[in-house]
């Protein structure tokens, strides 16, 4: 069985570096590449102030939906405010985790409201820093019809805390000889090393490229290999973090 790859793109919003953004929209095109995005409704995330306010970011967002680009709701507002315990143990601080399930409703109610008035549908959610909890998977239920998440570790598409999800284990495209793996980027970050390195990749596996329309969802648990492979990549993940 062939790995399965899905590109993840992360923090759009209208204050984006565009130039980078439209580099990476061309090169997605061009191998017909439709990536998962996370748009930041209310940017206020100071070190994501990165151009001027782009009036026609909101179209922009449009078109990547008319084309198949997958929308997901990534936060509110971008801004860390809590240092509490995530689902997702990456970082130690968040917009979400550790605030009351009132405080999160409102929030997700604020970003859903965004959208809708710029005619954006989602049903994805993108922790900002993937850092969330419980309350929010509660407040996602109750106030948007989100019901799949980009996170977590397996092998496979799985079904945990009521929602699906999709597991997100790689920042920097490889080749991987099984499973469903999604290859998260901030264009906003990339060199240009890194540009070339994602169009090596595509050019060789751009076939084995998948979105979320085509993953049947199912609502399957782990298996013990894959809740092997989670410990080992969080205890791999904590050990580079302290050699830092």
């Amino acid at each position: 069985m062939f790995a399965k790859y899905i590109i993840r793109l992360d923090d759009a919003s209208p204050f984006m570096s565009r130039n980078k953004w439209d580099r990476m929209e061309l090169l997605l095109d061009k191998y017909n590449i439709k990536p998962m995005v996370a748009i930041i409704p209310n940017n206020q995330d100071e070190k994501l102030i990165l151009d001027e306010y782009d009036e026609k970011f909101w179209d922009k967002a449009s078109s990547w939906q008319d084309k198949g680009w997958e929308i997901a709701l990534h936060g509110y507002n971008h801004k860390y405010i809590s240092k509490e315990r995530s689902i997702v143990p990456i970082n130690d601080y968040s917009e979400f985790a550790g605030l009351s399930l009132e405080k999160q409703k409102i929030k997700i109610q604020q970003g859903i409201k965004v959208f809708k008035e710029h005619s954006l549908t989602c049903r994805l959610w993108i922790a900002p820093a993937h850092s969330f909890d419980e309350n929010t998977i509660l407040a996602l239920q109750s106030e948007s019809e989100i019901d799949t998440i980009s996170d977590g570790i397996a092998f496979s598409l799985f079904w945990q805390h009521g929602m699906f999800w999709i597991p997100q284990q790689l920042w920097r495209a490889r080749k991987m000889p099984f499973g469903l793996w999604t290859i998260c980027y901030h264009p906003e970050m990339m060199s240009e090393k890194e540009f070339n390195a994602l169009e090596l990749f595509l050019e060789e596996n751009s076939k084995n490229v998948t979105t979320l329309n085509s993953i049947t969802l199912k609502k399957r648990e782990k298996n013990i290999f894959e809740k092997i492979f989670e410990i080992l990549y969080w205890k791999i993940l904590e050990r580079k973090k302290s050699s830092r």
